[in-house]
C-alpha cells in the first residue's frame, strides 16, 4: 500500500515538473473566466495548480466547501469520476498542446449506483488553469437509444436543438408501415435458412432506406417495418419525406425481386401505407422495457393503409396527399422520380368514425 502511494506521489511530481518546464518555454493562452450554470463543475487553479476557485456544483460533487479546498493542490480532489492524477495530466496536456484538452469518461456513482458520462475540459489561463466538468449522460443515452434507428445526422440535430426525446409530446408527423405480401404463407414451404435469407435481405434494404431518408425505424415486427417522419426531430415536410422514402423502398425492393428471381427464390412484393396527423410520441413502456414510439388513431390508420395496399404500390391517406401537394407547390421536383397519384378505395379504420378516402401511388419508370 505504501509503495502504491509513493508511486502515485512520484507521478504527480513528474507531471508538475513537466508543467513547469512547459511554462518556461511556452506562453500560456488566455481564456475568459466564464460564469457557468450549476450543472457544470468549474475549478480554477494558480500556476502551481493550487485551487483558487470552485463553483457550487464543484462543492456539491466533491462534498467539500470552498473554504476547505481553496489553497489545496488539485491532486487533493477525490470525487466520483474525477481522478486526481488524471486532472493534473489533463492540465499538462492543455499546456503542451496550447489548446483546451477534452476527455470523455464514464463512472458509476457510489451512492446512487447510476451510470454517468462526463466531459472534462482542461484549459490554460493567464495565471493558472481551469477544469470544467460537464454531465453528458443525457446525450450519451440519446446516442445509445437512437444510433441503431436513425442516421448520425439526426442524432446531431437532436442534441443541437435540445429536443427532449423522452418527454411525451403530441404533434403532427407521418408514420409509414411496409410489409411483404403473402410471405407468411410462402415461408411455410421454405427451409428456415431460406426464410431467414429473404427476411434479412428485405429488412436490411428497408432499414437502410429509412435511415438514409433521415427518418426513424420505430420497430420491426416479423416482415413489417414501421418508420416515423417528423420524430424525434420535427420538420414541416414530414409527409413528403415519407412518400419519397416509400418510393425509394419500392425501388430497393424491386432490385431484390430481380435478385431473388435469378436465385430461384420466391419474389413477394411489398405493400406500403402512410398516414399523417396528430400523434403522441415519446418513450412509452414500463420500468423493465420502454420504447420510443407513437400512439393514436392516426397510427392505426397508417397500419390499415398498409394492409390494404396492393403489392408493389403505396397507399396514403387523403390528408397525407394534401400535405404532399403543399410541399410540391414551390418545387415540383421534390418527388424523387416519376409517379402517378390515383384515387384509391375508401376504407374504414379502428378509432376513425368516418370512412377514409385513399390515394394510391404508382411508380412510373
Amino acid at each position: 500500500m505504501d509503495n502504491d502511494v509513493e508511486i502515485y506521489r512520484k507521478r504527480i511530481a513528474e507531471l508538475e515538473q513537466e508543467i513547469r518546464a512547459l511554462k518556461e518555454n511556452r506562453t500560456l493562452s488566455t481564456a475568459p473566466r466564464t460564469i457557468f450554470g450549476l450543472t457544470n463543475i468549474v475549478i480554477q487553479t494558480d500556476e502551481n495548480l493550487n485551487i483558487t476557485y470552485m463553483n457550487s456544483a464543484a462543492e456539491n460533487h466533491i462534498m467539500k466547501s470552498r473554504n476547505e479546498m481553496i489553497g489545496k493542490h488539485i491532486s487533493s480532489i477525490i470525487a466520483p469520476g474525477l481522478n486526481p492524477e488524471k486532472l493534473v495530466e489533463y492540465i499538462s496536456n492543455a499546456i503542451k498542446f496550447q489548446r483546451p484538452y477534452e476527455v470523455e469518461t464514464r463512472y458509476i456513482h457510489p451512492m446512487s449506483g447510476k451510470e454517468h458520462f462526463i466531459k472534462i475540459t482542461a484549459t490554460t489561463l493567464a495565471n493558472g488553469a481551469q477544469i470544467m466538468v460537464e454531465d453528458i449522460s443525457k446525450l450519451k443515452i440519446i446516442e445509445q437509444s437512437f444510433k441503431k434507428y436513425v442516421s448520425p445526422k439526426v442524432i446531431d440535430q437532436i442534441t443541437a436543438q435540445g429536443v427532449d426525446v423522452f418527454k411525451p409530446r403530441k404533434y403532427e408527423l407521418s408514420v409509414l408501415f411496409a410489409d411483404l405480401r403473402g410471405f407468411t404463407a410462402m415461408s411455410s414451404h421454405l427451409e428456415p435458412e431460406q426464410v431467414k435469407e429473404i427476411i434479412d435481405e428485405f429488412l436490411s434494404a428497408m432499414i437502410k432506406t429509412v435511415i438514409d431518408s433521415d427518418a426513424m425505424v420505430d420497430k420491426i415486427v416479423g416482415d413489417e417495418v414501421m418508420a416515423l417522419f417528423g420524430a424525434p426531430v420535427p420538420y414541416d415536410d414530414h409527409a413528403l419525406r415519407a412518400v419519397n422514402c416509400a418510393i425509394n423502398m419500392q425501388r430497393a425492393h424491386n432490385k431484390l425481386i430481380d435478385k431473388w428471381g435469378r436465385e430461384g427464390k420466391p419474389q413477394p412484393k411489398v405493400g406500403i401505407g402512410i398516414n399523417s396527423g396528430i400523434m403522441m410520441v415519446g418513450n412509452i413502456g414500463s420500468e423493465q422495457l420502454t420504447n420510443y414510439t407513437v400512439l393514436g388513431h392516426n397510427v392505426n390508420l397508417a397500419s390499415r393503409l398498409c394492409a390494404a395496399a396492393p403489392g408493389g404500390f403505396i397507399l396514403i391517406s387523403e390528408y397525407t396527399f394534401e400535405l404532399v401537394k403543399k410541399s410540391l407547390v414551390n418545387n415540383q421536383a421534390a418527388i424523387q422520380g416519376r409517379v402517378k397519384f390515383k384515387q384509391g378505395d375508401i376504407i374504414e379504420a379502428k378509432g376513425i368514425p368516418q370512412p377514409v378516402q385513399t390515394i394510391m401511388i404508382e411508380i412510373v419508370e
